[in-house]
Order: structure tokens, then sequence, then C-alpha cells
């Protein structure tokens, strides 16, 4: 391995500066692991999962290619989390009225990097891969003019996160000192980068790691489990979908080798046929193989009976036709650890119950939110770059993404339970016990510059008002 010091260009060393001023510090992580190696056995293959987060990156690029329930789950998940409403274009929206006033020439900086980035196209590819993956490395490219111009995706089995012993992103320029640093194989070198240069997006980061985890991770054992029974019911299905036939066939007066060759010259000829005038080919598409035996004379109590050729069916078929409960227990299982639930991904069977499929989805909009959060803080953290570049301070930039809502019946809620603030708000403000102010702030959560502008808005109307009345008086 080379550990020659690196001498960056200078945009690269203007870039870094501009970020060490302005980076706040990061939380502490640490990360445990233990690399478990496979076995070639069943055991391997139905129970024991990798613990490395390598081998969880494979494990759920097997799921979300062969499960249509987890790749089903992941896109729901996504889908709530930036679906454009009403079928519009913007998957969210970038708010400036919310606090300082933003100049018109910053607003035209962060609206053009999100065009010139396609955010709103990508967003989506990005939100379900940190989901799905739990990591999601983007690199960030800057052009010659000093402004970004990309995102490039790299693959997270390679990049490797160095923080130093406060949990802070490493700053150096030499292999293992690195921000980031990506490897080839796991052991060879490839390129390391600065903190500003990848942006790493962590969904359900355990607070002793310094990677994420996805949203499939609990899913991954009863996957395996789930997968192993499914094959073994079609293997069952295929194997034994036909019943079996039992010939008895007479021997008697044979020796056992003369009986042996008869049963195996009978059976031979069950399964050729004849393919033309010449040529003879054996029928090989034997599922359930039949099953010939011999008989004979036999004497009975000094009395021979004979024993006549004969053809029986067997019934091949078992439980695992019909009884397919231990599938539905692991199914289950693979849906609870997906976090969304079964009427999202239409297999839910008992929709009778309102309370609960209500209870439901609020649970599942309060994870949607998170998968909002996690998207708001990676473009926040692009925007914030970008103005640096411009030489612009991003503290003094007041901004708000905003998401499409998660759940209609969510929506519904917050209405019914504004209206009871506002009739309680009424009640509190005729009787004297709290004031306008009080109510838009701790009620409403409306901000003192929301609060100037309102006024403003509020005293134009009652001027325009009274010179209606005034004119319609003359």
């Amino acid at each position: 391995m080379s550990t020659r010091e690196y001498r960056p260009s200078r945009l690269v060393t203007r870039i870094t500066s501009l970020f060490r001023r302005a980076s706040p510090p990061e939380q502490r992580e640490t990360t445990t692991g233990q690399t478990g190696d496979p076995q070639a056995d069943l055991y391997a293959f139905t129970v024991k999962i990798g613990q490395n987060r390598v081998a969880a990156y494979r494990d759920i690029e097997d799921m979300d290619e062969v499960s249509p329930e987890a790749s089903r789950a992941l896109d729901v998940l996504a889908d709530n989390a930036v679906n454009s409403p009403g079928g519009t274009l913007k998957t969210f929206t970038v708010r400036f009225d919310d606090g300082r006033p933003v100049t018109p020439e910053q607003q035209a900086i962060i609206l053009d990097l999100l065009d010139r980035t396609h955010m709103d196209d990508n967003i989506y590819t990005i939100g379900r891969y940190a989901i799905a993956m739990g990591d999601d490395f983007q690199q960030v490219l800057v052009g010659a003019d000093g402004r970004i111009s990309g995102l490039v995706r790299m693959p997270p089995d390679t990049m490797k996160r160095n923080e130093d012993q406060n949990g802070r992103l490493k700053r150096g320029n030499k292999e293992g000192s690195w921000a980031f640093e990506q490897y080839k194989d796991g052991f060879d070198f490839v390129a390391g980068f600065y903190p500003w240069q990848i942006e790493h997006i962590r969904w359900n980061r355990p607070g002793d790691s310094k990677y994420g985890r996805s949203a499939l991770h609990a899913a991954r054992y009863p996957f395996k489990k789930l997968q192993a029974m499914e094959e073994a019911l079609v293997i069952n299905w295929l194997t034994r979908a036909f019943a079996r036939l039992l010939f008895q066939l007479d021997t008697t007066g044979m020796s056992k080798k003369e009986a042996e060759q008869y049963l195996k010259q009978f059976m031979d000829q069950l399964s050729r046929r004849t393919v033309n005038e010449d040529t003879q080919g054996t029928e090989r598409l034997t599922v359930a193989k039949d099953l010939a035996i011999g008989n004979g004379y036999k004497n009975m109590g000094g009395k021979w009976e004979q024993s006549l050729n004969d053809v029986k069916v067997l019934d091949t078929s078992n439980t695992g036709f019909w009884n397919i409960s231990a599938v539905e227990y692991w199914r289950n299982k693979l849906m609870i650890a997906t976090g969304v639930p079964k009427a999202h991904l239409n297999i839910e069977e008992d929709i009778s119950n309102v309370g609960t499929l209500k209870w439901q989805d609020e649970r599942f909009a309060r994870t949607v939110r998170r998968i909002q959060m996690m998207l708001s803080g990676f473009l926040h953290h692009i925007i914030d770059l970008e103005l640096l570049l411009h030489g612009i301070d991003p503290n003094t930039v007041d901004y708000v993404i905003e998401w499409p809502t998660p759940s209609t019946q969510d929506e519904a809620d917050k209405a019914d339970t504004m209206l009871k603030h506002a009739q309680a708000a009424e009640i509190m403000l005729r009787n004297g016990v709290v004031d306008v102010e009080h109510i838009q702030d701790k009620w409403l959560g409306i901000s003192p510059a929301q609060r100037k502008r309102i006024q403003i808005a509020t005293r134009e109307t009652m001027n325009g008002r009274a010179d209606a009345r005034a004119t319609e008086e003359e």
C-alpha cells in the first residue's frame, strides 16, 4: 500500500478551507462488528447471516431482487416520502418566507443548484437506495467554475468512513487519514476524499456504528427462512404433482436374477418412446417414478395361490400441499420487519378493523417523516456547500425544505386538531386567559417574522376595507 502524500489542486484546497471554517462538529460514533464466514450447508443457507456490513449489503441486494414483499416495501417507503402531490413534477419545495429575508440572488443560487443536479428526478432514487442499503455515499462533483456540477454514487461496499477519537471526520490527505476512502476488494487503496467531497447519507444508524442500517436489516433472517420454505414447496408440488403407479408383475418360476431383469425390462419399456422409425429415446421428464414389484404363486398352508399381475395408484400428496401455516408465519415476520403495513402492500386479508388500520397508518407516517428528515439533511448539506462556494455564509440564509404529506388521514387528523385548538383558543381569548401572540407562538408555531408579515397584511386589509367604506359613503 502506498502512503505517499497527496497534493491537492488549488480548487480542492480552497473548497476544503471553506468547509473547515463552516462545518459544525459531528457526534461521536464508534463501530463494532464480527465477520462471519459462510458455510456450504443447510444451516448456512437457511439460518446463518453475515454480520459485517458488506455481507448485509449483499443480502439486501438479493432481497430487493427476488423478494416481491421486500422490494415493494422499499418502493412504498420511498413513494410516500417523496411522491409529488397531485401528480406535479415537484417532489419537494424550498420556501424562503420563514425567517430572515433571502435575496433574489441567493434564491436563484439555490434553485439553480437543484435544477442543475436534477434533484427532483434523483431524490427518489437517493432516498430508496439509502433506506434499502442503510448507506449512500454521494460524491460531490465541482466544476472548473467552482460550482457543484453533479453527484455520483459510490458503491457502499468499497467505501470506508474514518473518524478521530472524538467521532469527527478525519481531515488528512494520506491513506488512513482521509475522511472517506475507497478500497478495491476491501484491501487495495483506490482514492481518498475530504469531508465535503462525500455526502454520507445514513438511515437508521445505531448509536455505536459509523454506518447506517438498512430498513430490511431485521428482515434478513426471516427472508432466508421464507425463501427456503417457498423453494421446498415448489419442489414438493412439482415432484408430487402426479400419482405414482405400482405394477405387480407375475414372476412365477423365475430366479431372482431373471425376475430383476424382467422388472427392469418392463420399466424401461414404460419410459421408452419411439421418436421415429429407426431411433428410440428415453423419456426423462419423470417427476415421481413409478414402482414395479414381482409376484408369483405362493404356498399358503399347503395350498398354492395364484398371484395375478395388477396395477395400483399410489397417492403421493401430503400436508405440504395445503398446510402452509409455517410459510405464512415467516411471511408475517418478514412484513413486520419491513415496517410497512400489509394494507399498503395490498395483501391485508382482514380490513374490517378500522381502528387498527388507522393506528398502523399513523405509525407508518412517522417512519415516512423520518425518511423525509434524512433527505432534508442531505439537501441542506448540498445547498450549504454551494452557498459557501459563492462566498455566502449558510447561517445567514434561512430556507425550509417542505415534503408532501405522507398520509391523507394524518392531514385530516391535523385539521380536526386545529379546529379544536381554534375553539379552545376562542374561549380562552374571550376570558382573557391568553393573548393572540401566545396562541400564534405556542399553538400554531408561527415565527416572529411570520407574525410581523401577518400584522402588516392585516393592517393593509383593514385599511383597504376602511377606504372602501369611505368611498361608498361619498
